[in-house]
Formats: C-alpha cells, sequence, structure tokens
C-alpha cells in the first residue's frame, strides 16, 4: 500500500510565494502612492517619503523574484547573491571601503571650502522633517536593498561598470551641484562591484554603504 503525497507546502515554496507576494504588493504601493499624491490625498513631501521607501524595497523583490522565476531555488539565493561569505577580513575590507570614500568626501569638502564654491544637493530636503523610522531606514536598510539589487544582484549579469553607472544614474535625481552625488555613487558603484567580484562577498559593500549613509544621515540630523 502506498502512502499518498503530501500536499502541504513546503517551507521553501512558503517563502517562494512570499517573495512573489511582496513584489506584487510593493508594486500596487508604489502605484497607489502615485495616484494618490496625484489625486491631492497625500502631499509631496509625504509621496516623496513613501515612494523612496516603495523603490527601496522593490529592488530586492524584483531580484529575489527574478531569480525565483529563473529557477534558483530560495536555499541558494544567499549564495547566489553573495551574503553567504563573511569573515573578519570581508568586515575589514568594508571599513577599508568606507575610509577610503569618507576620505574622499573630506577632501571634497575642504576643496569646496578653499574655492569657495558651494556643493549643494537635495538630500537634506527628502531628510528635513522627516520622522525617525525613515532616518533609520535610510542608514541601514536602504543600504542593504540597493547592494543586494546593484551588487549582488546586477554585477553578475550586466557587469561591474553597467550596474555601476546605473547606480550612478539613480542618484541624479539628488540635484547636487557639478553632478558630485552622480560621481561618487559611479565611484562606489565600480570598487563595490571589484571587491564583489574578488571575494564572493556582498558584505564589504554593506558595511561601507551602511556607514556612508549613517554619516550623511547624522549629518543632517545634528545640524
Amino acid at each position: 500500500m502506498s502512502l499518498a503525497r503530501s500536499t502541504k507546502p513546503t517551507h521553501s515554496k512558503i517563502a517562494a510565494y512570499a517573495i512573489y507576494a511582496s513584489f506584487f504588493v510593493i508594486l500596487a504601493a508604489i502605484a497607489l502612492i502615485i495616484t494618490s499624491f496625484q489625486s491631492g490625498r497625500i502631499g509631496q513631501d509625504a509621496a516623496n517619503l513613501y515612494l523612496t521607501v516603495a523603490v527601496s524595497l522593490f529592488f530586492p523583490s524584483l531580484a529575489l523574484s527574478y531569480m525565483l522565476n529563473r529557477g534558483i531555488k530560495t536555499s541558494e539565493l544567499a549564495k547566489s547573491l553573495f551574503l553567504s561569505n563573511i569573515s573578519a577580513r570581508i568586515i575589514g575590507i568594508g571599513l577599508v571601503i568606507f575610509f577610503i570614500l569618507f576620505t574622499m568626501e573630506v577632501l571634497t569638502g575642504l576643496i569646496s571650502t578653499v574655492s569657495g564654491t558651494q556643493i549643494d544637493t537635495n538630500v537634506g530636503l527628502l531628510l528635513s522633517g522627516a520622522p525617525i523610522w525613515f532616518y533609520i531606514f535610510s542608514a541601514i536598510i536602504a543600504p542593504i536593498n540597493e547592494e543586494i539589487f546593484f551588487r549582488g544582484f546586477l554585477v553578475p549579469r550586466i557587469g561591474i561598470v553597467l550596474s555601476a553607472a546605473v547606480f550612478a544614474i539613480l542618484h541624479a535625481s539628488y540635484g547636487s551641484t557639478f553632478g558630485v552625488e552622480i560621481i561618487a555613487a559611479f565611484i562606489f558603484g565600480i570598487v563595490a562591484g571589484y571587491v564583489v567580484k574578488r571575494t564572493k562577498s556582498l558584505y564589504p559593500s554593506i558595511i561601507a554603504h551602511i556607514l556612508i549613509n549613517a554619516i550623511a544621515v547624522l549629518s543632517f540630523a545634528v545640524v
């Protein structure tokens, strides 16, 4: 007598369903935010806030959904996104990347001061008056989402340079003087992409990105 196969979904299937569901829920949320703003139900500040969060969450949901659709098992997602390799050396590399980029940022500030050239960006407008949870999201969650998509997902598929270019273009909305934010994002994308390729780990770029964002957020919070 043969035993009937269980029709109960496995944990991996439940995880896959949850990922697919999150993808469509976030898409619906983005559409709702846009229509709510266009109809006047929410103001521009609230729309920018919610849309920033929704788009950030959309990045990893898109990457994970695509990978599942291409036949990658849920148990293999972390390894495929370079999220299975972490060590003291990996953490150290992340800190080195951060210090290099932070030094470049300090030098840019000094050049701006010495030359008397004001470098403006509208990042402050987005953070100004934002709730505390948005500061935390911008400093910690957003960098993880972006690294999963741009480095973990895009680098193996379209290469370091092109993924860095896409990452940089999305920073054009910051409206910085001389495109400083775009240039900085491109440089970071190149460095982070190279490190991911060499170490097979996403953690160095995640650590560096979180620290960079955290300092930026703190600088606006204390001013």
